[in-house]
């Protein structure tokens, strides 16, 4: 494991929704196996806390704040990222409600962020690995690409939608030496559902019998995939809570 972890150091990555939970994990892990960062995410203070930590680890950090949505941000990522061999496609929000409480607009905003957004990095970055020979996309998805919960409809499509580019960008891009790993984790607890507010859906995963799993659990998963080698194609990693 030493020799693959040492194999990881002097890479590049980009993460993307790098201020906090997954992708602050996976940053740091990452520059813990020596592996230089792009890291990108909307909140800049937090954001630079995440690269100040990953410097201390001795590697190279560009952190560049912005939204996703915004393209002109999105060819100036790329562009500062082109050289990464590593892309963890992680950026995305969520709300869960019931179908009929759920507006129009919250719908809209999940999937221009989670679906629309995502494509348009993902195939920014892949243009740049193909260009360059070859790298390694990561796309994080969810238990919610398989399955539909309650309360999490408009959720699960969106992460059906970035399962389907997963497959999709392998498929593709596999002659050009870019393998794409989809890391699906069941809940994990981060601070993306401190916004939840609807009591039926507080009730629900209140009388969950079982705890989510951490982002640490899943950056683990990220670092696997990266530190597979090239005899080993690690194209689906799902992960899940205990009993769950």
């Amino acid at each position: 494991m030493r020799d693959k972890l040492d194999a990881m150091r002097g890479k590049r990555a980009l993460i993307t929704g790098a201020s906090a939970g997954i992708g602050r994990a996976s940053a740091i892990s990452l520059a813990e196996c020596g592996v230089h960062l792009v890291l990108t995410g909307r909140k800049v203070a937090e954001l630079e806390a995440v690269a100040q930590e990953c410097r201390a680890k001795g590697v190279q950090v560009v952190a560049l704040a912005g939204d996703l949505n915004d393209k002109p941000f999105v060819r100036q990522l790329a562009q500062t990222a082109h050289d990464a061999d590593v892309f963890v496609n992680n950026a995305g929000i969520l709300n869960y409600a019931p179908i009929l409480d759920m507006p129009v607009e919250e719908c809209e905003q999940m999937f221009a962020t989670n679906v629309i957004a995502c494509y348009d990095i993902s195939r920014e970055v892949a243009q740049h690995m193909v260009a360059r020979g070859g790298g390694h996309m990561i796309f994080i998805t969810s238990g919610s690409a398989r399955n539909v919960g309650m309360h999490a409809v408009v959720y699960a499509a969106t992460k059906h939608a970035v399962s389907a580019f997963a497959k999709g960008f392998r498929l593709e891009l596999k002659s050009a030496n870019v393998r794409v790993t989809e890391l699906a984790p069941g809940m994990v607890d981060t601070d993306m559902r401190k916004g939840i507010t609807h009591p039926d859906v507080l009730k629900a995963l209140a009388a969950r019998p079982y705890q989510p799993i951490s982002a640490q659990d899943v950056a683990d998963g990220v670092v696997y995939a990266v530190s597979c080698q090239a005899s080993n194609s690690p194209d689906l990693i799902e992960l899940r809570p205990p009993r769950a």
